[in-house]
């Protein structure tokens, strides 16, 4: 059952089950705040798919098994409660789940990135980043990358919640902080290195299961040890292709390739049951991107490493 939208917070948010793209209105107050909470994206049984599929991945990460074909995947921290390292993150998700590589389709989140970015947006990262039941690290205080990576267009994350946040395990964000000047960033993140977690002032993000959030790769955001119960969310990271062959990081022939990964995705959801007779979302990328959708010549692969992609001044 949907929910009404909440006036009440400083991020704005949107009931995606009653619109199929997000208002003019709405996109104006998502490049102001930087965030954008989005309730009601993923229905019952996708929602279902999702928890099924990535539940083995979390326990093959938690396993530390130094044989298994994913490990060099799995990520972990020891910024916890007792010190410990566990588990956080498991990179390439959409490479491991079929229902991950159809959630990358999904016409309401595909038709909002184009009227954010335009037509010519490509998929970036993605992975899964959890906290385990019991113990969870911290994610400290951070942007996901320096503003001389972005255009005028925002480049952003679109975070699907599989499981419910509250106030022990949520992520806290700052809103605004996206057109923070760098100074102010640096006194920001110098001010918050003497607490593990200093939420002081930032806002927290409650989340109900399969609701997303789209934040701002430059909006400051993070996350305090967690000693509650497991919590899943899958981030796809999307950008303006135009601004990736300008700036990178990647050099311009992993655009091409991930062009391919998005057609191949939207083919895979069309033929999922569970999506119902939703409107599949048409990729029409213009001037010189058009062509490079039918001419990469590759193979069909969801792994891109991105390390194989770096321009020379990301290497090392």
């Amino acid at each position: 059952m949907s929910r009404p939208t909440s006036t009440s917070s400083p991020i704005p948010v949107v009931d995606a089950a009653t619109q199929d793209v997000i208002t003019d209105e709405q996109a104006h107050s998502f490049l102001d705040a930087g965030l954008l909470v989005l309730r009601n994206v993923v229905g019952d049984a996708e929602r279902a798919a999702l928890q099924r599929e990535t539940l083995p991945l979390v326990e093959r990460a938690a396993g530390r098994d130094a044989d298994d074909p994913y490990r060099a995947d799995f990520r972990y921290r020891t910024q916890t409660v007792s010190g410990s390292s566990v588990a956080y993150r498991v990179e390439y998700v959409i490479d491991k789940s079929a229902a991950c590589r159809a959630l990358l389709g999904h016409p309401f989140i595909l038709n909002t990135v184009e009227k954010l970015q335009g037509p010519n947006f490509i998929p970036t990262y993605d992975a899964l980043v959890f906290k385990l039941a019991g113990e969870a690290p911290a994610i400290p205080w951070h942007r996901d990358a320096s503003p001389e990576r972005v255009d005028d267009a925002p480049i952003f994350n679109v975070d699907f919640y599989l499981d419910g946040s509250d106030l022990t395990n949520c992520v806290w964000g700052v809103p605004g902080s996206n057109h923070w000047p760098p100074g102010r960033v640096e006194a920001f993140l110098a001010e918050r290195q003497r607490i593990t977690f200093d939420r002081a002032g930032a806002v927290p993000i409650l989340m109900e299961p399969g609701d997303a959030l789209i934040h701002n790769i430059l909006v400051l955001h993070g996350s305090g040890p967690a000693q509650s119960w497991f919590r899943r969310v899958l981030y796809y990271e999307f950008r303006p292709a135009e601004t990736e062959r300008r700036h990178g990081p990647h050099h311009p022939r992993y655009i091409p390739l991930k062009q391919r990964v998005l057609v191949s995705s939207l083919e895979e959801r069309r033929a999922i049951p569970y999506v119902g007779d939703e409107v599949s979302y048409a990729y029409r990328p213009t001037a010189g991107f058009a062509m490079d959708v039918v001419d990469t010549g590759a193979p069909v692969t969801y792994r891109y490493p991105h390390e194989d992609y770096w321009l020379s001044d990301e290497a090392g």
